[in-house]
């Protein structure tokens, strides 16, 4: 779906850009939430016609039903999450602004098929999306200027701008927005009546990739804080909060 630049709706992003939306931590958004998910659905249009997605098979239907789980036990805020299969051996997992979160083939075969750790993933990367960690890196990589360009018709067309925000969606978010994704990703799993532990589980896979599979592992975690530091850090949190389970009784 090719982005609809009307004169209406371009008002209404440039006036979301200048005047702002304020974040949880006081940090202020250019991009406001409607915005931000219409940016989501055009990268997720963009990123459908490069890849082989899977929305209507069994396997489909089951990380759907999962994400769905998942996603009721993290609202508020509303976003409209879709989770898509994407059937490519890679190990990766990633989310774009606004609600689109998408599962590769490959990481839930390392992960064992294994429902619980699936979930935190998800659970991961829904943190990513309701905690605007890719607006902020949209807005620091694309720029207000770049933006109104495209509102008025510059040389950067909307697909472009998807493109980039694929691209985006494809690298780390850095040592503290993980962390916080890692650590909030045990209590949406636990709301979601999955084992909240999973995630040191998904971790020591994560190692594994890194031995046997340094692409994958650069494409999925190439500056992401590291495992021991993440794994320290979803210990902490599992016992400030009482949650226990398979991998940390």
């Amino acid at each position: 779906m090719q982005l609809s630049m009307r004169p209406v709706a371009l008002v209404a992003v440039l006036t979301a850009m200048w005047w702002g939306l304020a974040g949880c931590d006081g940090t202020t958004f250019l991009i406001g939430q409607d915005q931000e998910i219409q940016i989501g659905r055009e990268a997720a249009a963009e990123f459908d016609r490069e890849h082989n997605v899977d929305r209507s098979s069994a396997d489909a239907r089951w990380l759907q039903a999962i994400g769905n789980r998942v996603a009721a036990a993290a609202s508020p805020p509303d976003y409209p999450y879709s989770f898509t299969l994407v059937r490519e051996d890679v190990n990766n997992a990633f989310a774009l602004p606004g609600g689109p979160i998408y599962f590769y083939d490959g990481l839930i075969d390392s992960l064992g098929r294994d429902e619980d750790q699936v979930a935190w993933v998800i659970g991961h990367e829904i943190t990513h999306i309701r905690q605007k960690h890719a607006v902020r890196r949209i807005e620091r990589a694309i720029g207000a200027q770049v933006l109104i360009e495209v509102l008025l018709g510059g040389q950067n067309t909307a697909r472009e701008i998807a493109g980039i925000v694929v691209g985006l969606g494809l690298q780390d978010y850095g040592r503290d927005n993980e962390i916080m994704a890692d650590q909030l990703a045990c209590r949406w799993t636990a709301g979601a009546g999955y084992d909240p532990t999973a995630g040191l589980a998904v971790l020591e896979t994560f190692k594994s990739i890194q031995g046997e599979d340094p692409s994958d592992f650069e494409i999925l975690f190439m500056s992401h804080p590291g495992n021991n530091t993440r794994e320290d850090a979803v210990k902490d949190y599992l016992s400030e909060h009482n949650m226990s389970g398979r991998y940390y009784p």
